[in-house]
């Protein structure tokens, strides 16, 4: 079926760049006129791939490999080793002998010595961001030929004058991510509504602390966590779930499974059951993005929260951890511990021991 997004000219190009994006349109349609032959015409695809940084058209890394390998020249290109630290990549043409591999490795220590580690996604994505430079770096020195003239978000962003906060989501949008550099959403201070005295209240009365009866509801929640939608939808679309198509308990386990927690949301690599992973450093590297987020979590083993961090009560009351008084954090850990699976009436319980 062909793409609704594939313009005829000029003018049909300026109105479906007005219709996916009306705010930056005109970038759009510039990252069009320099990209759209490499995505079949189809702006969606575009603006799915690419950013105009002061007028500037790039692509995120992920892209540049893809023009690499439509292009014929690569034998293959493939991690041998990530960790929070380091990534190696190897990289090899067909139009070589099979025997010549182009190795290349970035490190966190080369980071911080290019003065990048002040983006604050090296310090919550590491592993992430230790991928796009090694990538970027073996396409360019690999496949010149390929991605000639092509610059990454991240290349152009690093020579160019901008904030801090700028660069930071520049290179979080390269790399599918999304972070929120306002400042967040202030902590609810008392629970959204009144429950009744927990002994006069059946386990079956409880209610969700957010609503998802709908797809309005569900963005409202997002909203009030102040996730953007355009992230929440990124990681939606990562993951090939549309909200408009799914149930009320779907919305709900996607909210949990994929966007409460910062660094499920931001993750660009299938995080299912990290804490079981072979290294070490992975592992760290996860729980070091929960402990961001979650404070308290961190002297927490991963493999006794993170499995029933997906779990609506279990997740509601690690986030409320952050502002327990002292005198009630034993008990209320206790509370945490012991919980059956989405045993609202503990979050009552929860409620009445730590803020009444």
């Amino acid at each position: 079926m062909k793409s609704i997004y594939i313009p005829k000219d000029i003018n049909e190009a300026i109105n479906i760049a007005q219709l996916l994006d009306n705010k930056n349109a005109q970038d759009l349609v510039r990252c069009h006129a320099a990209f759209g032959h490499h995505f079949n015409g189809d702006i969606g695809l575009v603006q799915t791939q690419s950013f105009c940084l002061r007028g500037k058209p790039s692509l995120n890394a992920d892209a540049m490999a893809g023009i690499c390998r439509n292009s014929g020249l690569v034998r293959y290109m493939r991690i041998t080793s990530w960790t929070a630290q380091q990534c190696t990549m190897e990289f090899s043409r067909t139009d070589e002998p099979a025997d010549i591999v182009h190795t290349f490795v970035y490190t966190f220590e080369m980071a911080q010595a290019q003065g990048l580690t002040n983006n604050r996604n090296w310090r919550t994505m590491p592993l992430q961001m230790l991928r796009s430079r090694v990538l970027t770096m073996g396409l360019r020195a690999t496949y010149p030929d390929a991605v000639s003239g092509i610059y990454s978000a991240d290349e152009i962003a690093d020579n160019t004058n901008m904030s801090d906060d700028e660069r930071a989501q520049i290179s979080a949008d390269s790399l599918g991510e999304e972070i929120n550099l306002r400042q967040p959403a202030p902590q609810r201070q008392e629970p959204p509504r009144q429950e009744p005295p927990r002994q006069e209240q059946k386990k079956s009365e409880v209610k969700t602390v957010w609503s998802f009866t709908n797809e309005a509801e569900f963005w409202d929640v997002i909203e009030e966590h102040g996730i953007s939608r355009e992230e929440a939808q990124g990681r939606l679309n990562r993951q090939k779930l549309e909200p408009a198509d799914m149930t009320p308990d779907e919305l709900e386990d996607a909210f949990y499974s994929y966007l409460k927690h910062d660094v499920l949301r931001r993750s660009w690599s299938d995080l299912h059951e990290w804490w079981k992973h072979d290294n070490q450093e992975a592992i760290d590297a996860v729980h070091s993005g929960f402990v961001a987020q979650y404070p308290q979590l961190k002297d927490c083993p991963p493999k006794i929260y993170a499995p029933r961090m997906c779990e609506p009560a279990y997740a509601e009351l690690v986030s409320e951890l952050n502002r327990v008084p002292d005198q009630y954090m034993n008990e209320a850990k206790k509370l945490l511990t012991y919980m059956k699976k989405n045993d609202w009436s503990k979050v009552n319980e929860f409620f009445d021991l730590c803020f009444n």
